[in-house]
């Protein structure tokens, strides 16, 4: 790829920070370094293979205390619902509301701002690999080429980082896009992910860290990326492997269908033939909304197959027939919910972030919100002079959960929807979203725990004995 007239070729190549791929990890490390007034005087390049902001994402998230702009959250719901073929729950929130922000506009926004500040630079470009150079040696070339990051997420850039809903948080995707928290939750239960800013471990500061990209190669004394699979991806350790997949529609129509108001949490009363299987609906008025066919499988299904399960459900549900309706966009995507635990760093002084640093959570896919957290904790820990979070997975205890839940969609999959069903018939759902933000403390998991049938656990947690013993 070549320089375009809107982002021509950068005329420095060494710079403090290089952010490597402006997804939703990109653009919120960005956005929290153009906030500190330490690091104004930083130089930084933001690079991609396109820093056009593109409406192909929604990011959904409930933990609002880190959102860089509140005026772009697109649609707010304070009801949330959820079916089964023999049940169905809504409730309306007390602690938190459901928010939805669309990548386009969260784009649109930060790149501005960018484009405004003296001491960013914006580039187009592909990004190849990185490297950290010394004094006295040198690191051969990491190339990423072959593990981008979109062969992970069929919806994600191929330059660019890969997190949200998933949505990160809209129960829908990853990028697609997520937060580690930078603050102490006391009795709460802590973090949703350990943030720690190592105070000791500072990069090395006679090395430099260096971009291979299609333009030619840049330095800077830190990079961070969500561009690549870290080196070694497939030799992690990895017991556990399952994609969350969608095809979503934002369709419009010519009547009154949807209660805006209230969002479709997950609706399990769809066949099963696939592996775990709902469909997400979000409206945003009466007349259109957001309807996301999804699946937790090893493996994912046909164009076809997602377009027959939402014109399926768009008509049985909605009353709407094929047609009848306008498709205004489509969202797709593809996140992994896997045990494997991601390296903070693509090596020396080249941070991983967004799904490349681990940040999605293995049972939900949501990243949003924890891209949030992590992101403005990097911001902190740089404004004080420190090394970035090293530490930046979840709780051993959550990463326990996660496992099991993992297990039992994997090995059973009619038992995991039975499990859904329990968890919001016996909970609030404040506390099961307290619970998925992982803000929960160690007795209230366990009264979570009770509410849902403890047998599948066992087996799970039988299964799973080496990894649970030796740290998760």
């Amino acid at each position: 790829m070549q320089p375009t007239e809107s982002y021509p070729m950068a005329k420095d190549r060494n710079y403090d920070y290089i952010i490597a791929g402006a997804g939703a990890a990109g653009l919120s490390l960005v956005w929290n370094i153009m906030q500190r007034k330490e690091l104004r005087d930083r130089r930084v390049l933001l690079v991609d293979r396109s820093l056009e902001p593109l409406r192909d994402k929604t990011w959904c998230f409930w933990d609002d205390s880190h959102v860089p702009f509140r005026d772009l959250i697109h649609h707010t719901w304070e009801t949330l619902a959820v079916r089964f073929p023999d049940a169905q729950f809504s409730e309306t929130l007390k602690t938190y509301r459901y928010h939805c922000v669309r990548s386009d506009d969260y784009a649109g926004k930060i790149l501005e701002m960018a484009r405004e500040c003296p001491n960013v630079t914006l580039l187009e470009a592909d990004i190849d690999g990185f490297e950290f150079k010394s004094g006295d040696s040198e690191e051969p070339p990491l190339s990423g080429r072959s593990d981008r990051s979109d062969e992970i997420l069929a919806s994600g850039k191929s330059s660019g980082s890969v997190e949200n809903r998933a949505y990160g948080e809209s129960g829908g995707s990853v990028e697609n896009r997520a937060s580690v928290e930078n603050r102490a939750y006391g009795e709460s239960g802590g973090s949703e992910i350990s943030s720690t800013i190592d105070e000791t471990n500072i990069s090395d500061k006679k090395g430099t860290a260096v971009m291979h990209s299609s333009v030619g190669t840049f330095t800077a004394g830190h990079i961070f990326q969500s561009a690549l699979r870290p080196p070694g991806f497939h030799q992690l350790k990895l017991d556990l492997s399952l994609l969350q997949h969608f095809t979503g529609w934002h369709i419009r129509t010519e009547r009154d269908v949807f209660d805006p108001g209230t969002a479709m949490f997950m609706d399990f009363d769809v066949p099963q033939d696939n592996g775990v299987t709902f469909v997400y609906v979000l409206p945003f008025s009466k007349r259109d909304a957001l309807v996301e066919y999804t699946l937790f499988s090893p493996e994912i299904i046909s164009d076809e197959a997602y377009r027959q399960g939402l014109e399926e459900y768009i008509e049985q549900r909605c009353g709407l027939a094929p047609g009848s309706y306008e498709i205004e966009y489509t969202e797709k995507g593809v996140i992994p919910m896997e045990d494997r635990r991601y390296p903070a760093r693509y090596c020396r002084n080249v941070w991983n972030m967004g799904t490349m640093g681990g940040l999605t959570k293995p049972s939900t896919g949501y990243t949003f919100t924890r891209i949030q957290h992590h992101t403005a904790a990097i911001a902190e820990a740089l404004s004080r002079g420190k090394n970035p979070p090293e530490k930046i997975m979840s709780p051993y205890r959550f990463r326990v959960y996660d496992m099991l839940l993992l297990y039992n969609l994997h090995r059973d999959p009619e038992t995991s929807v039975t499990i859904f069903r329990e968890l919001f018939r016996n909970n609030r759902f404040d506390r099961i979203l307290r619970f998925l933000e992982e803000h929960t403390r160690f007795d209230q998991d366990l009264r979570i725990m009770a509410s849902v049938p403890w047998m599948p656990f066992f087996r799970a947690l039988y299964g799973m004995k080496h990894r649970v013993l030796t740290g998760a």
